[in-house]
């Protein structure tokens, strides 16, 4: 069985900040599945998931950068928690922090290029003296994306230059970019390949992987697309082998995700869908002025411009004016100045409006059994997950053409199992809401509809063997 290490700074339940937790924590259970033997590896944070297992140490040594000495070991996780083998890297003085992050104030932490820099290093310093060897790297996003660069360039990690690796962008709105001056937290390398790691005059991962990964996915085909618009480096990097570029859209774990045995919700399905979401928009919207015969339009979320939060406010006020037959439940936290507007408008409207700021998993599951519609106004979206939750849980998403939204979300008018809407306003938004109104009062229609999203296959079967397949390729040819 080969093995492949998956090197990212998140890992579902052990630590999430977003969606990329949840690709690498769903990821490697289903390559077992298609004789793969999958590890992976992320930082260790000072976060409750870590104090409730056992960690043996493996390996311990010290890090160089910058003339400064980090001492560090990586902890294997003894119980096989995840179900494959998880490690950690645990270095006291960059991640023994209660954020993954961001730091109390919500900004990112000082020192992001000594801790994004010293736990590649660390992977790779422990993968160069482990007796475990890996036949492919897979680096999740730009907090990881110098590896291949490193493995093939830095004199310190010769030796693992015989490993292909797969690099996969989640979310290319951020990146890792340092001045030049922080190209001493790198181990040597020849100076005349600088240039090859910059771009636009600073040092940059997302170009130095696009630039030598053997291999890089985008998490879904439209998103792929989109970056080439986005992305100057990515564009660059496309005219020049546009045979090493994927858009493999993500998937999400049936069994996790089952509205028949899901235990984070009070009424699990039998029979009827009417039954099962009445019962759980009931207990869900205890105490609104009326439940029944009233769809729910739901959001879960960033409180974030990506996010199109900012609309939320404007168009739901508009529809609560102009129809008032609908109930609202808005689940999420982020800028403040948008947590407040959400909250003024519960004020408002308390007998039709609900809201919980801050993110609970067990409330996100409760509000995906009980919506009938879910609110996505992202202005971009890379791949999206939230649509194929609703959709199991026989919810209609309502979501902007953008993305792996628009992968997945076809209108219902074009015979699709959602409502799509093209641009980034109020406007559409709530015009939007009008037709999910619309088709609600035709419950024949509107029970059409759900059905076909609920019959849609969003697993990761698919995904993964479309992984596999890449995988394989790229070890026949090393």
């Amino acid at each position: 069985m080969p093995n492949v290490l998956h090197i990212s700074t998140e890992c579902y339940p052990a630590a999430k900040a977003g969606g990329m937790a949840d690709v690498v924590g769903a990821l490697p259970l289903f390559q077992k599945k298609y004789d793969w033997h999958p590890s992976v590896v992320i930082p260790k944070y000072r976060l409750p998931w870590f104090d409730n297992y056992e960690f043996e140490s493996i390996y311990k040594d010290t890090l160089n950068m910058n003339f400064v000495e980090y001492n560090y070991e990586v902890l294997r996780c003894l119980n096989s928690a995840l179900g494959f083998e998880f490690y950690c890297i645990s270095q006291a003085e960059l991640f023994d922090r209660d954020s993954i992050y961001l730091n109390e104030y919500g900004h990112g932490f000082h020192d992001e290029a000594q801790r994004n820099m010293g736990f590649q290093r660390s992977v790779l310093q422990w993968l160069q003296n482990t007796t475990v060897k890996f036949d492919l790297l897979h680096c999740h996003d730009h907090q990881t994306g110098f590896i291949p660069f490193m493995i093939k360039h830095c004199s310190e990690y010769r030796a693992l230059s015989y490993i292909p690796t797969f690099y996969t962008i989640h979310n290319g709105a951020y990146n890792s970019r340092y001045d030049r001056s922080q190209k001493t937290l790198l181990p040597h390398f020849d100076n005349a390949l600088l240039s090859d790691i910059e771009w636009d005059k600073a040092i940059d991962s997302v170009a130095c992987a696009l630039k030598y990964s053997d291999h890089i996915n985008a998490v879904s085909p439209t998103y792929l697309q989109e970056l080439k618009g986005d992305m100057a480096p990515l564009q660059v990097a496309l005219e020049q082998s546009p045979n090493k570029f994927s858009g493999i859209l993500n998937g999400i774990d049936e069994e996790l995700w089952d509205p028949k045995t899901d235990e984070r919700i009070p009424y699990h399905l039998g029979k009827s869908w009417d039954t099962f979401k009445a019962k759980n928009k009931q207990d869900l919207l205890n105490g609104l002025y009326r439940v029944k015969d009233v769809p729910l339009f739901s959001f879960i979320g960033r409180f974030a411009h990506q996010k199109g939060a900012d609309l939320l406010a404007p168009s739901i006020e508009r529809i609560l004016s102009r129809f008032g037959f609908s109930n609202f439940f808005i689940l999420g936290s982020g800028d403040k100045y948008l947590e407040h507007q959400i909250q003024s408008l519960r004020d408002k409207y308390p007998e039709r409006v609900a809201c919980y700021i801050g993110y609970n998993e067990d409330v996100a599951h409760q509000v995906y059994a009980a919506s009938d519609f879910l609110l996505m106004p992202s202005r971009f979206e890379p791949c999206g997950l939230n649509q194929m939750f609703a959709m199991r849980y026989g919810a209609i998403p309502i979501a902007r053409k953008t993305g792996g939204l628009k992968d997945t979300v076809i209108d219902f008018e074009q015979g699709g199992a959602g409502v799509s809407f093209d641009y980034d306003s109020s406007e559409d938004l709530m015009h939007a809401m009008a037709r999910g109104l619309h088709l609600y009062r035709n419950q024949k229609e509107f029970k059409k509809v759900r059905k076909k999203g609920i019959a849609q296959d969003y697993s990761w079967k698919k995904s993964t063997q479309e992984y596999t397949h890449i995988y394989n390729h790229l070890i026949k040819s090393k």
